[in-house]
């Protein structure tokens, strides 16, 4: 179904107006969603995928930082489409984080996903685990739920069933970001990496304090402490380090033909195969 500039959908949980949101994708084109910041709720049109560059994210994840600072209900079992009102289906879907479910329009083919189950579906957490409880607990932080922010029991979240553990209270999954594979993604724009000067990032480790580079590993190198990140406002000295370096940066021009980066058409492999292939037919 085609989107209508500025029209505004009730959500499916709250019937309250959602918001309606343009993000950055790939080469700066916009990537339309809508979010409820009271239920923690994201909608996506048939046929709109969450392909956003780093900046898209760092946009995404602030607002989504701000609705996790309010309580939010659970979802309820049954919902309808805020486009054409049929009920909507759960459907399930496999990640790197294990199976995940979203309701989808079987008319509008429209998605209806919790924000942690969003993540899900990119591949950017992985199922809360035990080490990660005594991770925490060395540290002096608790767990907390990704989706809505709220505290974990510990008792809860140990249990020997623990990919399948729920937060009690929205009964989303217990989840935590996985930092290499996010980060492999939030440090891209234009579909390119983010220079190597620009991926200075504010993350220290919680046992020894060295700077972290959590895109090589889930550990510290340095000491081996476990990096966690249960809550989407611990992401927020990150997002602050890095939104500057992605707003910087600017697509790529076109190149001449063979000629390189540098601007020497004889380092190209193509112009030095030519070369050769040409001294090869005169003789020289």
């Amino acid at each position: 179904m085609t989107r209508v500039a500025n029209e505004a959908i009730a959500c499916p949980q709250c019937t309250a107006p959602m918001e309606a949101l343009a993000l950055e994708g790939h080469y700066g084109q916009p990537v339309q969603t809508d979010l409820c910041g009271h239920c923690n709720l994201i909608w996506l049109d048939a046929f709109e995928s969450i392909n956003l560059s780093g900046l898209g994210w760092v946009q995404l994840l602030r607002r989504m930082q701000l609705a996790t600072a309010t309580p939010t209900a659970p979802m309820r079992d049954t919902l309808d489409c805020p486009r054409c009102r049929s009920r909507l289906s759960l459907v399930h879907n496999q990640s790197r984080a294990g199976h995940f479910g979203e309701l989808e329009c079987p008319r509008c083919r429209g998605n209806l996903a919790s924000f942690a189950l969003l993540l899900a579906r990119c591949g950017f957490v992985r199922p809360f685990s035990r080490r990660d409880l005594d991770t925490l607990a060395k540290e002096g932080r608790e767990a907390s739920c990704l989706n809505c922010g709220a505290g974990i029991a510990r008792e809860h979240a140990a249990r020997p069933d623990a990919r399948e553990a729920h937060c009690t209270y929205c009964r989303s999954p217990l989840l935590a970001i996985d930092m290499p594979r996010f980060l492999d993604v939030l440090l891209r724009r234009h579909a390119e990496n983010l220079p190597r000067e620009g991926q200075r990032l504010a993350w220290a480790c919680r046992g020894c304090g060295a700077p972290l580079e959590p895109t090589h590993g889930a550990a510290c190198e340095h000491c081996g402490h476990w990096v966690v990140v249960p809550s989407l406002v611990d992401l927020r000295p990150l997002l602050d380090a890095v939104e500057p370096a992605l707003r910087a940066m600017r697509p790529r021009g076109g190149r001449p033909h063979m000629r390189s980066r540098a601007g020497d058409a004889s380092e190209t492999a193509l112009a030095r195969y030519v070369l050769r292939l040409r001294a090869w037919i005169t003789g020289r």
